[in-house]
This record gives C-alpha cells, structure tokens and sequence, in this order.
C-alpha cells in the first residue's frame, strides 16, 4: 500500500510531472516545422521598382555583414538570408512579376530579436 499524506497531490506519481512537462515540450517542438517558408512572420506587397533594384535595396538595408544568396525559382526571384536551406535560413523574400510591378512576399525567423529588419526592409525597398 502506498501512503498518501495530506497536501500531496496523488494525481501524479512522482517525478510525473516531469515526466508531462517533458512530453509537452518534446510533442511542441515535434509540431514546429522549421521551413522558413511556413513562417508567420512576415508579410506581402507590390512595388514597381524593377527586380535587381528592389532586391539590391533590401540587400544593402539587411547589411553587408548578412550572407545573401539568390536563386531563380518557378518564375520567382528568391532572396534566401543566412543560408539556402529553408530549414536553416533566417529570412526569405520572394519576388515575382506581376502586372505593372512585382509582387514580393517576406519571411524572417524570430524576427523579435531583430525588430524585423528584414521585413522593414522589404516595406521601405518597395515605396522607394
């Protein structure tokens, strides 16, 4: 038989709630997909400077200490930010011809800890 005393809770054996804690943390991180394309951080727009401008405007703003790599993709100009690999990238933008101008779609990974500067530099790139 085992004993339960007054104020200790049966509901979890013990080391139980560590175990639960654990689960809960290992099946959060199991559901995040670390693609930067799923990001939702991020947003979209139209600007009608030409392609190789608006995207050499966002390179210079990200920085000159920023790795950048272009590829062509599908009809789309990708503009990958840290590495080529989606899953280890910290930043995308995506742009593509549209009537009139092109359309561009930014991603940036945790972009708290920078205050989004790829995302305001995506913004003030397409009004310029």
């Amino acid at each position: 038989m085992n004993p339960s005393f007054p104020g200790t809770p049966s509901a979890f054996p013990p080391g139980g709630r560590a175990w639960l804690l654990g689960a809960l943390l290992l099946a959060t991180g199991c559901a995040h997909d670390p693609d930067i394309r799923t990001s939702r951080d991020g947003t979209s727009g139209m600007t009608t400077r030409p392609a190789a401008e608006y995207l050499g405007c966002v390179k210079e703003d990200v920085g000159y200490r920023t790795d950048t790599f272009t590829e062509e993709e599908d009809g789309k100009t990708l503009l990958y930010v840290g590495s080529t690999d989606p899953n280890r990238a910290s930043g995308l933008v995506e742009l593509s011809s549209a009537q009139g101008g092109n359309h561009f779609s930014v991603r940036q990974r945790s972009a708290w800890q920078d205050k989004g500067r790829l995302i305001n530099a995506a913004l003030m790139c397409s009004k310029a």
